[in-house]
């Protein structure tokens, strides 16, 4: 995958392969190993419009044979 040079600093933006974390109203979803554009400079991410879209199918349509993962959530004001 190519990428352009970093809108932010000019970088060099290269692919690496990310977790992508994605919330639809109350339920949370994690994709590992996503293929982004990350700048070497200053860490820029740069997501690709297909996958993306993609990312949004899978958690509107389910996700048959997703693993389940058990997350603590906190409300900051109960916390404090």
């Amino acid at each position: 995958m190519k990428f352009d040079a970093c809108e932010i600093c000019g970088g060099d933006v290269r692919e690496r392969r990310v977790t992508v974390d994605l919330r639809r109203g109350q339920r949370f979803y994690v994709f590992y190993r996503v293929p982004i554009g990350v700048c070497r400079k200053c860490g820029e991410r740069y997501y690709p419009g297909p996958f993306l879209e993609r990312l949004g199918e899978l958690a509107e349509h389910g996700l048959n044979g997703a693993a389940r993962l058990s997350v603590p959530s906190f409300e900051l004001a109960k916390v404090e």
